[in-house]
């Protein structure tokens, strides 16, 4: 792989677990209430 795909691939991973964590962060401080 070149630089810039292994660079682009780590962008990619951040991005995604990064907006993962911070949701499962926002749902333990404001958890969905039950209807």
């Amino acid at each position: 792989m070149s630089g810039s795909a292994i660079v682009m691939l780590i962008v990619a991973i951040v991005i995604v677990w990064g907006g993962l964590v911070a949701a499962l962060l926002k749902l333990r401080t404001h958890p969905d209430q039950p209807e």
